[in-house]
């Protein structure tokens, strides 16, 4: 059975006026029509003669499963119509548009394709897309939506309508990369599940101009990865996820890192029972004076390192029922948070630990400070523990802290004694 393709596209007279096709279609294109017109395929490209609005119909010599990397870095096309479309066997677009950097508009009205599990990168790197319509993915067999707008720079608005991710795993970078997107209405997306997604990770990474982002619809009850989520959200000042089941979470390294104008982050419904890395996880939060994660468990965690490093507006931060038996890495994890007057870490049995660095580097403010059960048993690197923490200090220790230089300005109270 043949299938043939209709489409539509425009071709920019200032562009490369050439249409490349990926080379694992070169085995089942039979003939191609251009305005009526048979080519004469070389290498299965297509070269125009001067710009315009060209029809397209590409007929290929079976039926396809698989439209991946159809268009694969065709970066003279400006505008693509695909009304036409209708493939009932097609499983897989991934990659379709990747690259198409001056691709301005995609048509997608009428696009049937009911088997549809694979669009991952579809519309990755289409850095000239300003806005789109994925109402056509209304059929529920998607499984993979991983970076399909990644890096589409001018991206400003999505049109969800009855986009269908009720049975969805990955939506990894999703929104990765769209600068230019300031709201994601995924409230009235009535069509957007989340609760089979087992992969968030750097879903709004780079979303330097979101303002607004409520996930209140949001089932997280199966993530495992919710690394770099919201990294670099560079405008977003709250986000509630009061909602957020984080039970089975494993990564949250970076997952707010660089959210440079958060003022406040309530996560007391966390439960971080299964994760094991936090590296950065609220690193360069600068503006963040709020932070309640009270009910954190950190039983599993190997790596604190720079968790906290630059917020230089955190006043106070209740680590009480921190439990870091475990952790090897606590490099730099207080760095620069130039605004601490108290830190009691007396509950931190750290004979894991192996580096240290940093780790209450430039704390200018420091006041009072209790590492009672402190171990520095394994410490390797450690040099610069107190780097810039010049202040006097009323320090609390016990005598398994042996590696360590203590300032002579400072009053020690040695528990032990």
């Amino acid at each position: 059975m043949k299938i043939i393709i209709l489409i539509q596209i425009l071709i920019n007279e200032n562009k490369l006026n050439q249409i490349i096709f990926y080379h694992t279609f070169n085995n089942f294109i039979e003939s191609i029509i251009v305005n009526g017109i048979e080519m004469n395929l070389i290498d299965y490209n297509i070269t125009f003669n001067e710009s315009g609005i060209f029809d397209i119909e590409i007929i290929f010599n079976k039926n396809l499963i698989s439209l991946d990397n159809l268009f694969y870095y065709c970066q003279s096309l400006e505008e693509v119509n695909l009304s036409g479309l209708i493939s009932h066997e097609v499983i897989s677009a991934a990659n379709m548009f990747k690259g198409c950097k001056d691709l301005k508009k995609v048509i997608l009205d009428n696009f049937k394709a009911e088997k549809l599990i694979d669009i991952s990168n579809m519309f990755s790197g289409c850095e000239n897309l300003s806005e789109i319509n994925i109402d056509a993915f209304k059929y529920d067999k998607l499984k993979d939506i991983y970076g399909l707008f990644f890096n589409c720079y001018k991206l400003e608005q999505i049109n969800f309508g009855q986009f269908n991710t009720k049975n969805v795993i990955n939506m990894s970078k999703l929104f990765s990369g769209c600068i230019s997107l300031k709201e994601i209405n995924l409230i009235d997306a009535i069509n957007f599940k989340t609760e089979k997604v087992i992969d968030m990770s750097y879903m709004f990474q780079n979303c330097k101009n979101l303002e607004n982002l409520n996930l209140k619809n949001f089932d997280t009850s199966e993530v495992i990865y919710m690394n770099n989520m919201f990294d670099s959200c560079e405008k977003l000042e709250t986000v509630e996820l009061n909602n957020f089941d984080t039970k089975n979470v494993e990564n949250m390294y970076f997952m707010f890192a660089n959210c440079i104008s958060l003022t406040s982050l309530n996560l007391n419904n966390f439960d971080t029972s299964n994760v094991i890395d936090m590296f950065a996880m609220f690193k360069n939060c600068e503006k963040l004076g709020l932070l309640d994660i009270i009910s954190f468990n950190t039983s599993l965690v190997t790596d604190m390192g720079e968790m906290f490093m630059n917020c230089n507006n955190l006043t106070n931060i209740n680590l009480s029922n921190f439990d870091v038996r475990n952790v090897d890495n606590m490099f730099g994890m207080f760095q620069n948070c130039s605004a601490l007057t108290s830190l009691n870490l007396s509950n931190f049995e750290t004979d894991e630990l192996i580096d240290a660095n940093y780790f209450l580097a430039n704390c200018e403010n420091l006041e009072i400070l209790d590492l009672r059960k402190f171990s520095t048993l394994k410490l390797r690197n450690y040099d610069e523990f107190f780097n810039g923490t010049d202040n006097q200090v009323k320090f609390y220790y016990n005598s398994n802290i042996f590696k360590i230089n203590i300032s002579e300005e400072w009053e020690s109270v040695d528990i032990n004694e």
